[in-house]
């Protein structure tokens, strides 16, 4: 029994150190659902069982406090007028991130927009750009992808080097025969996507893509076991039809164009690892993939809290 507590005490705080790296704390039903597991078992622990190690575990006593109906790290009160302040600042962001998506719903290809980063979870920052994960049909890519930028473009909605406030960027769109994205893991357990794909706010879903997503991404239940997917914003049944031979035709074309108008950096970088990829399927530009810093500071901080000599000020500055 006291080694199921230990690896509950362990996995609320792993849960905790996560969010925490992004000033976010938690409530008991949120710890519940987003806890992660490292090898989930047949019998899971209930929201009450986590309230009850709160009251009975000295260990998380030692480092996690409450305030308001939310859980936090040791001296990390501010947190939860942080997740409040930007949880205002991101109902007015996700507004324009509707109206734009229902803009885009009618660009040939596109069968799912869906918010994706801190947005997509209630956590955006003022002066943060809207980010979109799109899924198109197959062979309909780039098309997707030169008009919705096109479009984006002519109405001045895209960053610039000046400017990111509130435009959108389009750094992710996989086909739909592409919707696993496990192979673009940077390792076992590669925590941010794991929770980035749980986090995924589809505004816009044509034909079932989400279910569609969900289900072949079910492999994050090994880690999230407690997870479940969330509604559609807005859903269509009709399904797009992949074209004509003429449309292939276009599709290469806009490939091509593309590829010669993509900036050097990124062409370099195409597929020499998961951060920018450039294919028929998949099309991922993030050059400054931050993933790697974050599963880093992840593993140190949890190291750090479970080692035999845990400082509570260890929570500060994570």
């Amino acid at each position: 029994m006291e080694n199921v507590q230990n690896n509950l005490e362990k996995s609320i705080l792993a849960t905790l150190v996560y969010f925490d790296i992004f000033d976010y704390p938690l409530t008991a039903p949120e710890i519940w659902k987003w806890l992660y597991l490292e090898e989930a078992k047949n019998s899971l622990p209930t929201i009450g069982e986590i309230l009850q190690i709160f009251e009975d575990s000295d260990k998380i006593k030692s480092l996690v406090s409450s305030r308001r109906g939310f859980y936090f790290l040791k001296n990390r009160e501010g947190l939860v007028e942080i997740r409040e302040s930007r949880y205002v600042l991101a109902f007015k962001k996700m507004k324009r991130a509707k109206r734009i998506a229902n803009f885009l719903k009618f660009i040939p290809g596109i069968e799912m927009v869906a918010l994706c980063n801190s947005l997509a979870w209630a956590n955006a920052r003022e002066e943060s750009d809207i980010d979109f994960f799109i899924v198109t049909a197959p062979n309909k890519i780039w098309t997707a992808r030169f008009w919705s930028a096109g479009f984006l473009k002519i109405f001045g909605l895209r960053p610039s080097k000046k400017n990111n406030k509130d435009k959108i960027c389009l750094s992710f769109f996989t086909d739909e025969d592409s919707l696993n994205l496990e192979p673009l893991a940077i390792s076992k357990a590669d925590i941010y996507l794991i929770y980035w794909i749980t986090q995924l706010h589809p505004l816009f879903d044509r034909g079932g893509v989400y279910d569609k997503f969900w289900q072949a991404n079910a492999w994050i239940k090994k880690f999230l076991p407690n997870i479940f997917s969330r509604g559609v914003d807005e859903k269509e049944n009709t399904v797009f039809s992949a074209g004509t031979a003429t449309a292939g035709l276009l599709e290469k074309f806009f490939r091509w164009f593309q590829i010669k108008m993509m900036p050097k950096n990124l062409r370099e970088m195409a597929n020499c690892d998961s951060r920018v990829i450039i294919t028929d399927k998949i099309l991922k530009f993030h050059a400054n993939d931050r993933r790697e810093e974050y599963k880093k500071r992840w593993e140190e901080k949890i190291a750090k809290l479970f080692s035999p000599k845990a400082d509570p000020s260890l929570a500060e500055n994570s």
